[in-house]
Order: C-alpha cells, then sequence, then structure tokens
C-alpha cells in the first residue's frame, strides 16, 4: 500500500514540474515577414511581435478578414502606413460608439 502512495505522489509531483516547465507554452511567432506589400482592403487588425515576447524576430503581424496572419518588417513605410491607417480606423469606429 506504502508503494501505491509514493507512486501516486511521484505522478502528483511529476505532473507539477512538466506543467510549471511550460511543455505546452508555445508561442506563436514569425519566423520571417515578407516585403510583398499587403493590400489594406484585406487587413482588419493588426498586432506588434517582439524579441522580449520570446519570438527570434520582430514584426507586424497582420490579420487578413480571412483570419489569415501575413508578417511584414516592423519598421518598412508602407507597413507604418498601413498600422497608421488601422490605427485612425479603431479610432473613428471606437469614437462613433461613444456618440
Amino acid at each position: 500500500m506504502q508503494h501505491l502512495h509514493l507512486l501516486c505522489l511521484s505522478l502528483l509531483v511529476l505532473g507539477c514540474v512538466l506543467n510549471v516547465s511550460g511543455g505546452n507554452n508555445v508561442v506563436d511567432c514569425c519566423l520571417r515577414t515578407s516585403e510583398n506589400h499587403i493590400p489594406g482592403r484585406i487587413v482588419q487588425d493588426y498586432w506588434i511581435q517582439l524579441v522580449q515576447d520570446g519570438c527570434v524576430i520582430p514584426a507586424t503581424v497582420f490579420i487578413t478578414t480571412r483570419g489569415k496572419r501575413l508578417c511584414a518588417p516592423l519598421q518598412a513605410p508602407w507597413v507604418i502606413r498601413l498600422r497608421e491607417k488601422l490605427d485612425a480606423s479603431s479610432a473613428r469606429k471606437a469614437k462613433s460608439q461613444v456618440i
């Protein structure tokens, strides 16, 4: 009976160690970016991927209207313009909801 308790305790400790060690903590990152311009009409949102967040490269991740993720260089002029356009659109939507 004591062996069964010891086995259960060992399995419990092992499960906790595997859970804490980040066995399931996978960060979904862009591994490369594309210089191809993305048409603004197909983009609905974006987020910024940073190295300090656990990714290998910094990038702008655009989300298309069909839910696809497209990775673009963070500081490319066309990327900055598209982010600004999306930010302005979000600000207009937020302002119209307040009124």
